[in-house]
Formats: C-alpha cells, structure tokens, sequence
C-alpha cells in the first residue's frame, strides 16, 4: 500500500517535526498511506472498483532516512503495516510510523499508531490513530465514516463527539486500487478527493497522482552480480538498518535469527515482488491549508506493485525529506472469494 503515508502509503501517520512556534500534532501534513480513489477525471464507484484489483495481504517494515539537507540535523524513521482481508469486501490495516527527529540540541520522537477497517461494498471506513510526542499521548482520533450519495458523512467519538459531511470522497484502499486500474489502463494522471481518518475532514484532503513507467533500480537475485547489493541496501536508510528504532516490536534476536538464515535471501522483498508489474507514483496532496500558489502540503513518489505493496518512497515535508524502502515483507493468506 503506497505510504501517504507512505501511500500508502498507504493509513494515516507522518512524522511530525516540532519547534517553538509549532504544535506537533496540529502541523500534522496530509500523508501518502498507504498505506492507499475512484476519481481519475471523473467518479467512479467504490465498489466497481474493488472486483477488479486486488491488493495482497502483508506484513511490511520500511526504513527511512534523511534525503539531503534540510531545516533538521538528522532524521530517521521505521513504518510496520499489516494489511489483512478479514472477509472479501474488506481491508484490515494496522499501521505505526515511528519518526526521531534530530533539530539543533533537540530530539523528538513521534509514533503514529493507526487502525482501519474498509468494506468496499458497504462504503465505510472504520479508524482510530493515537499519536504520541517522547512517549506521551498528544491525541486519539477514532470515529467511522460513510459514502452516501454524494457525500462522505464522518461521526467522530475522539477526541469530542461530532458529525460533519463533506463531498463524496475516497477512502484509502479504494484509493489505492483505482491508482493499480489507472496504471493497468495506461492513465497517467488521477485526481480524487480523499479521505483517510483526519481530524479536519473540512479541509477537504485531494490527490493528484501522476503514474509513470518504474524505473529498473531493483536488481533481481538471480541476475545479480556476486557481491552486488540489492537496491534497498544501497537507500538512505541503509545506515540505520543495524540500529533498532523506537517503537520497533522486534528484537535483536529476531533480527540475527534472520540474517543467519540461508533460505532468508530467497525471501527478501525483491525475490517476493520479482516479475509483478509496477509504476512509479508522484502524488501531491492538497487542502485548505495549501498556499495561494496552488502548492501542495505533502508529497510522496513510490513504486507501486500491481499486488498493492509500495517500496522505494520519498515523502517530502515542509523543510526536509525521508527516503527509504522495504526492510521486510511477509505475504499473508488470501481469502478464497468468488
């Protein structure tokens, strides 16, 4: 799932940078997720979307790191997300985005915990994210939302109990499926309101993703030469693969028990996504907070795999840029479904 986290995305969970005049998580920008749109000039229902891509069950780690300078000393950054079919109309996402941010003499640590649950067919979204700042809880927004008609009615019950519509929107999943028909259909460009469990549902979150051919920057196993590091071993975030980030629910032995593996290379994320297709995504997201000039609030480019699984991101805030790509990835059971 592209990660918008990120995506995908892919859920929503940015990191969050904070200094004197801002608040970490009311600057929260809009995310990727995902984590992950039935508009590609034009609407297009949900659910006649969903019947003809699929998006794989899967367990990912991504790791990221600073790209160039930029307003922080350093950053770094590790994503996990678990994409499950509970049934075959739905996607179940459990997505955390653990961010340490270096600033002058200051360390922050942000972590972003998020759960969804999308019916495809039913048009509803079911989401709760809890982040915190240095290990102490800034907020819980939880709530459902519903496509009806014409518009996109969210009832929250954190952080205060509201109800509030808005123009018909995508949720993430859907999202991510009609960006897989576009490519498949040689579009290039896909326009779509979205909406993905914000807060602020007013200011009205839109996408404009622009699918181009993905680059071939990932060299396949069997056709590698001996010695030769596979692409996510030469990313930014390859420094940081020896430390274990905060928030990280593996531990050191897990990580030795697979490195010492001999069947563990035949498993790595470019031996399991060898031979899919793929596009290489540029999304913008836009809302009312975006700048007179028409400038977005984030950024995000990916690969996207016509399975759903993203890799190879850069998420582009206000100041700075994270790099990275796929640390691991287990693919899960598939539902047998008519």
């Amino acid at each position: 799932m592209p990660a918008r986290w990120p995506q995908a995305r892919s859920g929503r969970a940015v990191p969050q940078r904070r200094s004197p005049s801002a608040d970490p998580v009311k600057d929260r920008p809009a995310m990727r997720a995902s984590l992950v749109a039935p508009l590609a000039i034009g609407l297009v229902a949900g659910p006649a979307l969903a019947a003809a891509a699929t998006i794989a069950p899967h367990r990912a780690s991504y790791e990221l790191a600073m790209d160039g300078s930029g307003d922080l000393v350093d950053a770094q950054a590790r994503i996990a997300v678990e994409i499950t079919r509970p049934d075959c109309d739905s996607y179940d996402i459990d997505y955390r985005f653990v961010a340490r941010f270096q600033q002058e003499q200051e360390l922050v640590v942000t972590d972003q915990q998020t759960q969804t649950l999308e019916n495809l067919a039913d048009g509803t979204l079911a989401f709760k994210t809890r982040t915190l700042v240095d290990g102490t809880e800034q907020q819980v927004v939880r709530g459902t939302a519903v496509n009806t008609g014409e518009e996109t009615h969210v009832a929250f019950v954190e952080p205060e109990s509201r109800s509030v519509s808005v123009p018909l929107a995508a949720f993430p999943m859907q999202h991510t499926l009609a960006l897989i028909e576009k490519a498949e259909a040689g579009e290039r460009i896909v326009q779509s309101p979205l909406y993905d469990g914000d807060p602020a549902p007013e200011k009205g979150l839109s996408t404009t993703a622009i699918i181009g051919p993905a680059p071939d920057n990932r060299a396949e196993p069997e056709d590698a030469e001996e010695g030769a590091p596979l692409a996510d071993e030469t990313s930014p975030a390859a420094d940081m693969r020896s430390e274990t980030a905060e928030g990280d629910t593996r531990d050191d032995d897990d990580d030795r028990g697979e490195a010492e593996d001999p069947m563990a290379a035949d498993m790595s994320p470019a031996s399991q996504l060898s031979g899919l297709r793929s596009w290489r995504i540029s999304e913008s997201f836009y809302d009312s907070d975006s700048d007179a000039d028409g400038m977005p609030v984030f950024e995000t480019a990916y690969t996207l795999y016509e399975n759903g699984i993203s890799d190879d991101m850069v998420l582009s805030f206000d100041g700075y840029r994270l790099a990275g790509g796929l640390a691991s990835l287990d693919l899960l059971d598939v539902p047998t479904c008519p």
